[in-house]
């Protein structure tokens, strides 16, 4: 339906979950895909020969975007191998582990708005640089339904910085339109991805968070991806400083 035949698409944290799923969607639809990963090399190689089976183009750039340096790098690599970039989805975050808010420490609230928020900051910093000039090009990111409901008893900070990214959607949305560049946000809620394993080690959370949610269950990554893949689509072309809920009602 939305067609993405030679656009150019980078996206952070595609390993696994919303990025993975985020970038096979993007390559079946005819972009050429930057799969960006931390650690997860196999993850991401593995992602990079099932698009290229399929007669996609993709390459996958390790990069940790907390790091500006590391992020320049990674852009860089990207307009050497494409020329371009039309679609930035700032995908990579997470919430580090849980904790109270008074056993809250610094460095895990600094942390998680590292990973979060100042991942964002210097990859579309990076890439404006890129796009500005050419007057044009997306960008997506993605925040989270825990930005709304808050977070408390086992992760204000990760519901903050998704409020924070909430915020810089808007705010950039407005300054950057100037230069054809357009920006909005999804924010997904309970997802069948590994966060949940890594973030909050339960057996049961999914199950358990899925009786809160009116349609009963939890999201798949594809389901995020297809609207992440609309909004870095032409029929979009019409939406600004949204952030688009997609988290089952709740």
């Amino acid at each position: 339906m939305h067609n993405l035949s030679g656009k150019v698409i980078l996206v952070t944290g595609a390993s696994s979950g919303i990025g993975l799923a985020t970038a096979e969607l993007m390559a079946s639809k005819g972009a050429k895909v930057i799969i960006n990963y931390h650690s997860n090399v196999k993850g991401a190689m593995e992602a990079v020969q099932r698009i290229q089976e399929k007669g996609g183009e993709a390459i996958a750039i390790q990069a940790d975007v907390r790091n500006k340096e590391e992020v320049d790098s990674m852009v860089e690599q990207t307009i050497s191998s494409f020329g371009t970039i039309h679609v930035l989805i700032n995908n990579a975050g997470g919430g580090v582990r849980q904790s109270t808010f008074m056993d809250m420490s610094k460095e895990l609230w600094e942390e998680t708005f590292k990973l979060n928020v100042n991942s964002i900051l210097f990859c579309s910093q990076a890439v404006l640089r890129h796009m500005i000039p050419k007057k044009g090009g997306k960008i997506i990111n993605v925040s989270s339904a825990a930005a709304r409901i808050g977070g408390a008893g086992e992760s204000i900070h990760y519901a903050s910085a998704k409020g924070a990214i909430n915020t810089m959607t808007i705010g950039m949305s407005r300054e950057l339109i100037d230069y054809g560049i357009i920006v909005n946000g999804v924010a997904p809620g309970m997802v069948e991805t590994p966060f949940h394993d890594k973030f909050a080690p339960d057996d049961n959370r999914l199950e358990r968070m899925a009786s809160s949610v009116p349609i009963k269950r939890a999201a798949t990554p594809m389901e995020i991806a297809e609207v992440i893949a609309f909004l870095s689509s032409d029929a979009s072309n019409y939406i600004l400083g949204e952030i688009i809920n997609v988290s089952g009602g709740r």
